[in-house]
């Protein structure tokens, strides 16, 4: 009788089983050898992330458009290519298997996900229109790839664990298998959730999740987005003290010889807090969105 392991990495191969069951089996092994983390990232992909923080499998990019009553759907496109950007930047934040049903009840090429009023609102007084509805357009194409990135990553799970010693037999685990998953780096590692690079597995591996050093190209690229906005975003809301503040230090930090990841931290984190004040402004959102990610919020 073919144990747990075995099964899923039989199952991780037949496209025909859903990533939604096949994440149940990892949900059990995982529970079964005291695999705390793994069992979390299991629930997150069954049951969403609401907490916003995605793993980088999970960010699409599609094509952000409008619905006008009299000509159907246009797209959206700005001068700036940084905008542009950000609108088609998707979070996909749903469940697995909502991703599964949409997929299969869908006849047409894409998925739509919605934009946020917020945003509506800003696109529509920036180009000067008034559409109440906007989503951005996804191909089948990509949330097929976003399935099978988890397939492949319970795949890499489910070898690893092989190759530990660890197999079970039928649902179970002896106590030397498990042993054997809390000593080994047995990990998923799910990459990049914002700038954070996780590894899911064992609770006690030294492995789990370390934050990577802010690089002066990020600062810098950052700082020349923002720079022709600074005005705009200050009448949006934003605090203006602050921000020129922060501005200024991560100048200085970014051209600093031997820059300090502290210092840039800080000035990022001011400078997340004085946007916040500009929440319904689009650029204000997308910095805020590379801020966070580079802080690995």
């Amino acid at each position: 009788m073919a144990g747990l392991i075995e099964e899923i990495q039989s199952d991780a191969f037949d496209q025909n089983i859903p990533v939604s069951v096949l994440l149940r089996k990892v949900r059990a092994a995982a529970s079964k050898l005291n695999l705390p983390p793994t069992e979390k990232w299991v629930e997150l992909e069954l049951s969403g992330y609401e907490n916003g923080n995605l793993p980088d499998y999970r960010i699409l990019f599609g094509k952000p458009k409008a619905l006008n009553p009299y000509h159907g759907w246009i797209p959206i496109l700005f001068d700036d290519n940084g905008l542009n950007e950000t609108l088609a930047r998707c979070s996909i934040a749903q469940s697995i298997a909502s991703l599964e049903a949409l997929l299969k009840n869908n006849d047409t090429d894409h998925l739509q996900f919605p934009i946020p009023p917020a945003i509506i609102v800003q696109i529509n007084r920036m180009m000067g229109v008034q559409f109440g509805t906007m989503y951005v357009h996804v191909s089948h194409s990509q949330v097929h790839g976003l399935l099978d990135a988890v397939r492949n990553l319970v795949l890499d799970w489910a070898l690893k664990l092989e190759r530990a010693g660890i197999h079970g037999s039928g649902m179970s685990f002896n106590n030397q298998e498990k042993q054997l998953a809390k000593d080994s780096s047995t990990t998923i590692n799910i990459g990049s959730i914002n700038s954070m690079v996780g590894n899911l597995g064992s609770h006690n591996t030294s492995g789990d999740i370390s934050a990577s050093d802010i690089s002066e190209r990020q600062v810098k690229d950052l700082l020349a987005q923002l720079q022709p906005h600074l005005s705009d975003i200050k009448q949006a809301g934003a605090d203006g003290a602050r921000l020129d503040k922060a501005f200024a230090e991560l100048s200085a930090h970014s051209a600093a010889t031997q820059p300090k990841q502290a210092a840039i931290r800080g000035a990022l984190t001011d400078m997340r807090n004085a946007l916040s004040g500009a929440a319904g402004s689009l650029i204000a959102s997308g910095a805020t969105a590379i801020i966070s990610k580079m802080l690995g919020l």
